[in-house]
């Protein structure tokens, strides 16, 4: 297993919370503590876990799934016409779900910067001439903001998922919603490929501290919703299925045997395959000055997934 990206010993100096994986339910104005979280796989799906939790990483996934799913989608991309990348503009709603005391309730400001973050990384704007521009668009349709102690704090738990996305969610599969609470992970996010049997459920979860000038030490660019927007549009992490031959089904990005913690330059843990580990890639778990880069082949993934499943 490796370290999980963690906000325990992160945010020592710093309100807390953490993970594409798993905080404790309490706010993130909470004390912070040590923390751990349950891996699904033992390539190294250590999540941005928050202190006290335990759980897995809602999208990791095993190599028999990961297999499972690109032969649906082959199959569905046969029987479908091709769909310009430019008419990838995805209608985003954006729920603002925040406690009795106030806690939560970011700012329009807040919002508008977290949809240009994204936009300036599906763009590829951060490493010109390195990164892809994918050409997938967001545009803020609208703000819900719901006041909801329940809500707000157990968005995590079967029960609590449900409640909260059932009540709030809006648009089709084309649209992205948003849910901005005290999760105890960093964020989490459904595949394109779930949509068809819990449309309801359909978009990402991010922790409130996360978006751009947040609280979360290290994490507060807005980088998790692009994290999480990514697998919404059907990527893996880099490091899914490890130093395998098929890894995350993406050809140009390197094989990554353990999830990132920090931004350690020269990571290699799959030595003997060409490349360096991608600590730069938004679908690592690098902390959000790190990340500046999809690769095309994760452009072209994207546009896949979108034909097969939203288009």
């Amino acid at each position: 297993m490796s370290k999980p990206r963690t906000t325990g010993a992160l945010l020592a100096l710093a309100l807390s919370a953490s993970a594409f994986a798993v905080l404790p339910a309490a706010s993130v104005a909470a004390a912070p503590t040590t923390s751990s979280v349950e891996c699904a796989a033992d390539e190294g799906s250590a999540a941005r876990v928050r202190p006290g939790a335990h759980a897995h990483e809602r999208n990791e996934v095993s190599q028999k799934e990961v297999a499972a799913v690109d032969a649906q989608m082959r199959s569905r991309l046969a029987s479908k016409k091709p769909v310009a990348a430019a008419a990838m503009n995805v209608s985003v709603v954006f729920h603002v779900v925040y406690a009795s005391d106030g806690t939560g309730n970011v700012s329009d400001s807040a919002i508008n910067a977290q949809i240009a973050e994204m936009n300036q990384d599906f763009a590829g704007q951060e490493a010109p001439g390195t990164a892809a521009n994918t050409e997938m668009q967001f545009t803020l349709q609208a703000v819900r903001r719901w006041q909801n102690d329940a809500w707000f704090n157990d968005p995590d738990s079967a029960s609590g998922e449900a409640a909260l996305k059932t009540a709030t969610h809006e648009g089709d599969s084309r649209t992205l919603n948003i849910w901005s609470t005290n999760t105890s992970y960093l964020g989490y996010a459904t595949f394109p490929w779930w949509y068809a049997a819990d449309p309801e459920l359909d978009g990402i979860v991010i922790q409130w501290g996360s978006l751009p000038g947040g609280p979360i030490d290290n994490y507060n660019l807005g980088k998790t919703a692009s994290h999480e927007a990514g697998h919404w549009a059907g990527l893996y992490h880099t490091f899914q299925g490890g130093c395998s031959k098929d890894n995350d089904l993406v050809a140009d990005t390197p094989a990554q045997r353990t999830a990132t913690s920090g931004c350690p330059e020269g990571k290699d843990t799959c030595r003997g395959t060409t490349g360096l580990d991608p600590i730069h890639n938004y679908m690592d778990y690098s902390y959000d000055p790190c990340y500046n880069q999809f690769t095309p082949g994760q452009a072209s993934r994207i546009l896949s997934a979108w034909t097969a499943y939203r288009a």
